[in-house]
This record gives C-alpha cells, sequence and structure tokens, in this order.
C-alpha cells in the first residue's frame, strides 16, 4: 500500500522527520504511535534551541558589519546542527530496532535464546544512540556560552531561550537512558553508561548556569 504521508518511508519505514511537516511531527509524538519519543523529540527541540543561538550569532556578525568574525562559531554551530539532527531519525532508527526484536518469534529455545540477543544489543544500541545525542547537545550548550558573551545585549533573550531549550534536551534524552539502564544485562556496561549518563547531566548542569550568570551580568 502506498501513502502520500512523508512519515511513512515508502514501504511503512521511517525516512526521515526532517522530511515531515511540524504538524505531522507534533500530531505523530500526541498519538499512540511509539515513535517518535522522548529521544527524537528532545533532539527536534536542541535543533530548535541551536537555531536561536545561530540566528543571534548571524545577527550579531551582520550589525557589526563584520560578518567573517564569527564564521568560525557560525561554522561549530551549523555542524552540531546537522548532528543534533541526524540524532532524532537515529534515536527512532534505534528504537524500531528494539520493536523488531521484540517481534522475533520465541517458540523454540534456540529462538528464545537469539531474540534475548538481539533484545540486549538493542537495548544497548539505543542507550548508546541517547548518549551520543546528549553529547552533541552539550556541545550545543558549549556553544551558547560563547554566545552569550559574543551576541549583541539587544538579541540576548533568544540566546538564553536557546540555552533553556537545549538544557532541557539534555535532561529529556538523559532520562531517556535512567529508563533503559535497569534492561542493560551487562553489569560492566550497564555502570559505563550510567557514569556517562552522571557525567552528561553534571556537566550540563554547570554549563548552564555559566550561560545564566553570563547573560545576567550583561543585562544587568
Amino acid at each position: 500500500m502506498t501513502t502520500d504521508d512523508p512519515a511513512d518511508g515508502g514501504e511503512g519505514g521511517l525516512d526521515s522527520v526532517w522530511r515531515w511537516s511540524l504538524a505531522t511531527f507534533r500530531d505523530r509524538t500526541a498519538s499512540d504511535a511509539p515513535t517518535p519519543g522522548g529521544g527524537s523529540a528532545a533532539m527536534v527541540s536542541a535543533t530548535i534551541g541551536l537555531g536561536l543561538v545561530l540566528m543571534a550569532l548571524r545577527v550579531t556578525a551582520r550589525k557589526a558589519g563584520d560578518p567573517e568574525k564569527l564564521t568560525p562559531v557560525v561554522a561549530s554551530a551549523d555542524g552540531l546542527l546537522a548532528e543534533l539532527s541526524a540524532h532524532a531519525d537515529a534515536d527512532i532508527a534505534a528504537f524500531e530496532g528494539y520493536m523488531a526484536a521484540l517481534r522475533l518469534p520465541k517458540a523454540s529455545e534456540e529462538e528464545k535464546a537469539a531474540r534475548k540477543a538481539a533484545l540486549a544489543q538493542a537495548g544497548e544500541a539505543g542507550t548508546e544512540t541517547l548518549l551520543n545525542a546528549a553529547q552533541s547537545a552539550l556541545e550545543a550548550l558549549d556553544l551558547t556560552d560563547q554566545a552569550a558573551r559574543l551576541a549583541q545585549a539587544n538579541i540576548l533573550s533568544d540566546v538564553g531561550a536557546g540555552g533553556a531549550i537545549l538544557h532541557g534536551a539534555i535532561m529529556a534524552v538523559l532520562f531517556t537512558v535512567d529508563i533503559n539502564l535497569p534492561g542493560i544485562k551487562d553489569p560492566e556496561l550497564r555502570t559505563e553508561y550510567a557514569g556517562s549518563r552522571a557525567h552528561l547531566g553534571e556537566a550540563a548542569a554547570r554549563r548552564y548556569e555559566a550561560i545564566r550568570q553570563t547573560l545576567a551580568g550583561r543585562q544587568a
């Protein structure tokens, strides 16, 4: 069966959330469909947050009459925007991989063992995908800290809004990691993931507080 919905990859599979309309993404998120879920929604939100920061940087460069001055920072932000966008699709693909493992047959002992191994592999892949997404969003928060010092005073609110969205996106992704961790059967790997999760959460909190202080100082 064919469909005109860009959310359908042509054979019932994911194409890309970036081919969807904004209304389609909103409605699919609000539906009872398993995807998009928290990780992909967080990454789409993160692209909006970083987009606000990029806008502030570009406006600053243009109004300062020296657009090349901020070129390296803008280029870094553009690269991170692409990364965050890719993470949104990767999260959906990872979850669909887990759902596919759930649907594997389990009639025989061999099938049960294969299904168990597939579920473990899918759970690990999904958790790594989330941690990688949070790392990219943390780097975007670092760039937001730079923008808080560089952007013109009259558009600092956009930098602040972008930083708040990015911080929220990181915490949303890490909440999903928390849900996944008990399902990681390898104890060493579970400990490694938990350590990465703790580091990312603490680093995000520090960076966001630094952004808040910089903005408060400049707006005083």
